[in-house]
């Protein structure tokens, strides 16, 4: 399936780089402080299952107490290279998106960041156009490629070895939001359960690539030097002010040239 919410249009490279930080500072820092600050978070779970009562798995996360979540849709769609598990939720009023792909040439381990972007290439061609930051996030203790693409954020990365998970959020979500519905998201997989049935990949087999593996570390964001004559909590809540009036001015620089 194509993403016709994602525009079909390149965007420059310099204005990729007024989202650079949008969550890459926050993953590590924003979320860890509002719990040192005393914020109130929801764990919520929604299981991956489908109009015929077959669940791949679990998605979940958690938010603070008083967002409001609203689940959207949930259908197994049909690519080029396989199927997809597309779940979607409205967080306030911004719509996410992710996608779970079951690939037929399923990779076997975790790919390098430029076999990833293969691979997505591959998906779906209108991210040849997205703009990568080179910095990785950690998702589920997972190394993680992000960018921008249109009007949407994206992140993927491999929730197993032969699955492939993109989220797709729009560039409207604030981006606290963002960086507390990333650093606290894991999608679980049901082993054995695809959306794959028999016959459905040329040759009636699930064929098998061998990608070079991967060698970034588990956690590539790294943590925050505590500073001798601050508490961690303190230095968290400092570095997160920082990180928050650097990015308000960037934010609203931007999103004037939308």
């Amino acid at each position: 399936m194509k993403f016709g919410n994602w525009e079909n249009k390149s965007v420059p490279l310099g204005k990729m780089l007024l989202f650079c930080c949008i969550t890459l500072g926050l993953m590590t820092v924003l979320c860890a402080a509002a719990v040192a600050q005393g914020d109130v978070f929801t764990l919520i779970k929604m299981p991956l299952e489908d109009s015929s009562a077959i669940n791949y798995g679990e998605l979940a996360y958690a938010l603070p107490s008083q967002m409001n979540v609203t689940p959207d849709n949930l259908e197994v769609l049909e690519y080029a290279g396989g199927k997809e598990v597309s779940a979607s939720v409205f967080l306030n009023d911004s719509k996410v998106v992710i996608h779970q792909l079951y690939p037929c040439q399923a990779p076997q381990t975790l790919l390098e960041p430029d076999a990833l972007k293969s691979f997505l290439n591959g998906y779906d061609p209108v991210l040849m156009q997205a703009n990568y930051s080179e910095e990785l996030l950690g998702i589920s203790g997972k190394p993680a490629i992000w960018g921008l693409v249109g009007s949407s954020i994206f992140a993927a990365y491999q929730p197993t070895n032969q699955t492939v998970a993109i989220i797709v959020m729009d560039i409207a979500l604030p981006e606290e939001t963002m960086a507390h519905f990333l650093g606290n998201l894991s999608i679980t997989l049901n082993e054995g359960v695809t959306p794959l049935a028999p016959g459905y990949c040329p040759d009636t087999t699930v064929t098998t690539v061998a990608p070079v593996a991967a060698t970034v570390q588990d956690n590539p964001v790294p943590s925050p030097v505590t500073e001798k004559k601050m508490t961690q909590a303190e230095k968290m809540k400092a570095d997160t002010e920082k990180i928050r009036e650097k990015m308000a001015k960037q934010m609203a620089d931007a999103r004037k040239k939308f």
